[in-house]
């Protein structure tokens, strides 16, 4: 009499299917986790670049000037003014800089202010697809000045 000896596991074919479906996911994911986290980053951006503009509105609104300096935008206060003035102030986290399609910072934004006396701003953010998006507030026909 001969006996069969059922060995148990797994063949290679097998292993290598279900190593092969295991990968098509990984990608699949990888790929919806930076989709996913582009958009998260250009909708901060455009949030810090909507702030920016928002404090120079209120700032021109309460003061009849519009900010000049960083300092302005940060502590809501004119030039010559006390803390009482202060109005809307800019996060903390938000910061100027030079935007570009490689900067990496959701929350920096170019600031270039218009005319002398100031009368408006180009805001500069990157949009995370590739590309870098302005937003402008007040009079922007004027020459362009030094990025703040």
């Amino acid at each position: 009499m001969i006996s069969q000896i059922k060995q148990k596991g797994f063949t290679i074919v097998e292993l290598l299917i279900v190593i092969v479906v295991i990968a098509i996911l990984a990608a699949l994911s990888y790929v919806g986790y930076t989709s996913i986290t582009a958009r998260a980053n250009s909708s901060t951006a455009m949030a810090s670049a909507k702030a920016v503009k928002d404090v120079a509105q209120n700032f021109n609104g309460a003061h009849g000037v519009w900010p000049t300096t960083r300092a302005h935008f940060t502590s809501g206060v004119p030039t010559g003014g006390s803390a009482a003035d202060a109005v809307a102030k800019l996060p903390a986290d938000i910061t100027f800089g030079a935007v570009s399609v490689s900067t990496t910072d959701p929350k920096m934004v170019q600031v270039v202010p218009h005319g002398s006396p100031v009368a408006g701003f180009t805001i500069t953010y990157r949009d995370f697809s590739g590309t870098t998006k302005t937003m402008t507030v007040g009079d922007t026909s004027g020459t362009a000045g030094t990025a703040l």
